[in-house]
Order: structure tokens, then sequence, then C-alpha cells
């Protein structure tokens, strides 16, 4: 059985940590997308963390995609996924949403990158 679905944010100012747990799917993805649009407001960077995510269909990679657009549209604030979830990473991989968003194995890794400035 999965874990319940749920979104977790962290903030430290310049950077929003939105961490995924469950099923990533048509029916949780609302949830996330509402998350995801108070971040944008308040502005910085978003990490999402899809380490906790077991599932992910259509609509959560839609989402993902729609996320990386918003925030490129908006002067080019960065954004990251992590993703060490085998089944999660290899749908990523297979549409070619990796290569698109900025997809890092841990979320050590993608931070160091946001910090860095090497993610846009």
């Amino acid at each position: 059985m999965s874990a319940p679905f749920k979104v977790e944010v962290e903030n430290d100012g310049h950077l929003h940590t939105v961490q995924v747990v469950g099923e990533l799917d048509q029916g949780t993805a609302p949830q996330l997308r509402s998350v995801l649009s108070e971040a944008f407001e308040r502005g910085g960077s978003v990490l999402v963390d899809l380490t906790a995510c077991e599932f992910i269909d259509s609509t959560g990679l839609s989402l993902m995609v729609e996320a990386k657009r918003t925030l490129d549209d908006d002067g080019g604030r960065a954004f990251a996924v992590c993703c060490p979830h085998r089944d999660v990473r290899r749908m990523l991989e297979l549409t070619g949403i990796d290569k698109a968003v900025g997809l890092f194995d841990t979320r050590a890794e993608a931070l160091a990158a946001l910090g860095a400035g090497s993610v846009s």
C-alpha cells in the first residue's frame, strides 16, 4: 500500500523546497499545483523533491513541465527536481522531462546546483 499523498513545503526566503509524498496523479496533482502556485507568487527558486513519490502519471509529468515553463517565463527563476526513486525517475527519463527540468539524484545535488546557479 502506498503512503497517503501529501505535499510539504520548506521556505528559506530564496528557495521553496516542495516535497511530494505518495502518488502524484490526476487526483493529487491539483494539491501540488496549488502549492507550486503559492511558491511562484512568493518569488525565488523552486525545488520539487520526489524522493518519497512512489508513482507519477502523465498529469504529474505535465505539472513538472508546466512549473519549469512558468518559472522560465517569470524571469528565468531556477527550477530543479530531485528523484532517486527508480520507477518515477524512469518515467521522467522516458518522456525527456529529465532534460527539460534539471533532474538530480538527491536533494543535496539539486540544492548544490541551485546554489551554484548552474540550474535555470
